[in-house]
């Protein structure tokens, strides 16, 4: 669980590095000021989306893995509830939790993440 204040992105990796974690992770709660990105596969980047504010965390489901150098990777996807009742999500870059975050996880195999370049992304290998 994580408290008021915590940054999602930062805890779990932390979580990761204390525990020598890997495996999936889902999660409810509340967060504010976050950072959602869409994959655009033919520029290769991220189209990120920055949000003010308090919402509602409807699904967040990740895991954890490293790469090749052992880096820790925390891969999360989010969706989010407003006020007005409408969905939005995508890739999680970053969030606040304003609330709580109850977060679950399931504990797997060593999962390892190497480069791909026809995605530009590090994908589980």
């Amino acid at each position: 669980m994580l408290d008021a204040g915590n940054e999602v992105m930062e805890s779990l990796k932390k979580f990761a590095e204390e525990t020598d974690f890997y495996g999936f992770f889902i999660g409810i709660g509340a967060v504010k000021d976050l950072k959602i990105g869409y994959f655009d596969l033919r520029k290769k980047e991220y189209i990120i989306k920055e949000m003010e504010g308090e919402f509602e965390v409807t699904s967040l489901i990740g895991n954890i893995s490293r790469d090749e150098n052992g880096e820790i990777i925390v891969h999360a996807h989010i969706t989010l509830g407003g006020r007005d009742y409408t969905l939005i999500g995508g890739h999680l870059i970053s969030a606040v939790v304003s609330v709580t975050l109850e977060i679950f996880c399931i504990i797997t195999r060593r999962i390892t993440r190497r480069f791909d370049e026809k995605t530009g992304l590090k994908l589980i290998s």
